[in-house]
């Protein structure tokens, strides 16, 4: 069988059908390229809202979310783009072939001007790479990193909208948890370049600027680039980007989350809402660890950093549940990173005593965590315990429920006493020396 027809038997006659001009156009666009173009049509093809009716050949309907032919008719012409080539356009006369193999092709009806699927698209494509090739389609020949993977059945816009569910039900939650925390520890959060971000807070639900490392969808170094890095497919990034952008609204996605801006707040919202249908609490969170709100890159410590975070002068701020505030120094020294341990002191000497300094660094998520004990001169040991975050503060772990946290004086704090404890001073400041002003006027801090 040549390039000019395909052969059916009619009883004992072979009839060759021929092939339009307009098929032949799409032949030789296919034998030209490898897909990719039309796989990121079918990663752009929106799928927001319901999905609406759609008349297939036989007469039958099925959900779905089509789009008009002027809407396409400008997909077309971009696909360059979208691909980050700036010229290799689709030109007019094959836009007006796909247009004729679809829309307008009386064989047809079922596709119109108002309502073409994506199915149509790629029929109308495997169609074209059959006469191109002079062979059968062979799914088995255009799986996950081969020509024309984007043809397959199997990538349909419901596996955009369901994916990320069915993937995370399919391989269980131990899976899930691993993957999630793959990719946390993969985002790359660089020390001091921060960017400003308007989302929620999460501890009172309201608006807030916050200082984070949003990525883009796409490019380099993106949200994409991160996740191939871990090993996801094209299908699976598509549906991610689908609970992300498309139907941000249905996951809880925040609205200024867009393709420009992604925060890693945002990847745990499409997350959870793939996770869970009924809401977010703190057992669905002990559940799955990555998801839990108070998981944010600030956690992340990358091992030759771990030295310079947590080695330094520290404030320490205490209120118990019961009782007054108060404040104290403390110093960490000879951190030894062979050996996980750090040595620690009061800024005062003879205050208390700080013993058994361990450090806990987990190499998937790069969460590091302290603990050491303070003794103090009435005997009483209190065991401490705590997560460092990159921006020199940690806040310790209480059952009780009191609080208590610390920040690096020398990174976060001002030098000049007025600044720490004077009138106009932060209370966010000041809390770091109080009952504890003589510290405050003490160059390297004080306890």
């Amino acid at each position: 069988m040549g390039c000019g027809g395909s052969e059916e038997k009619q009883g004992e006659t072979v009839v060759v059908a021929e092939h339009s001009e307009a098929m032949m156009k799409l032949a030789k666009m296919v034998k030209a390229g490898d897909g990719t173009r039309l796989m990121q049509m079918y990663q752009k093809w929106p799928v927001d809202g319901e999905a609406k009716d759609v008349k297939l050949a036989d007469g039958s309907t099925r959900k779905s979310w089509p789009q008009t032919w002027a809407e396409l008719e400008k997909e077309f012409a971009g696909l360059h783009n979208l691909v980050g080539q700036a010229d290799g356009a689709i030109s007019a006369d094959e836009i007006a072939a796909i247009k004729a193999e679809t829309v307008d092709n009386a064989d047809k009806p079922h596709v119109t001007a108002d309502c073409v699927s994506w199915p149509a698209i790629q029929n109308v494509f495997r169609d074209a790479w059959v006469i191109a090739f002079d062979k059968p389609w062979d799914p088995a020949e255009h799986e996950e990193g081969m020509d024309y993977f984007c043809l397959l059945r199997k990538n349909t816009l419901a596996i955009k909208v369901e994916g990320l569910s069915k993937l995370i039900h399919e391989q269980g939650a131990t899976k899930s948890i691993d993957m999630m925390w793959e990719i946390y520890a993969a985002w790359p959060n660089p020390f001091g370049e921060e960017q400003e971000c308007a989302r929620m807070n999460r501890k009172k639900g309201t608006p807030e600027i916050k200082k984070t490392w949003p990525l883009p969808f796409e490019g380099e170094k993106s949200v994409t680039s991160v996740l191939t890095e871990c090993g996801w497919s094209e299908m699976l990034i598509a549906a991610l980007k689908t609970q992300l952008i498309d139907r941000k609204e249905d996951s809880g996605v925040h609205a200024n989350c867009t393709e420009a801006e992604i925060c890693w707040p945002d990847l745990q919202q499409a997350f959870r809402a793939a996770v869970s249908e009924d809401g977010w609490d703190d057992e669905k969170s002990g559940e799955w660890p990555p998801l839990a709100p108070f998981v944010t890159l600030r956690l992340k410590i990358p091992k030759e950093k771990i030295v310079e975070m947590l080695a330094g002068e520290w404030r320490m701020y205490c209120k118990p549940d019961e009782g007054d505030a108060f404040s104290y120094g403390l110093v960490v020294e000879e951190v030894d990173i062979e050996n996980w341990t750090f040595k620690g002191k009061a800024r005062t000497a003879d205050k208390y005593v700080c013993e058994n300094g361990k450090m806990v660094w987990n190499e998937k998520n790069h969460r590091l965590r302290i603990t050491y004990e303070e003794v103090w001169p009435n005997g009483q040991r209190d065991a401490l315990a705590a997560r460092v975050k990159s921006n020199g503060k940690f806040q310790c772990e209480s059952a009780a429920g009191y609080e208590q946290k610390a920040t690096r004086e020398d990174l976060n704090l001002p030098s000049d006493a007025e600044e720490r404890i004077g009138e106009n001073a932060p209370d966010g400041i000041k809390k770091y020396y109080t009952y504890d002003h003589d510290a405050a006027h003490e160059a390297g801090g004080g306890a």
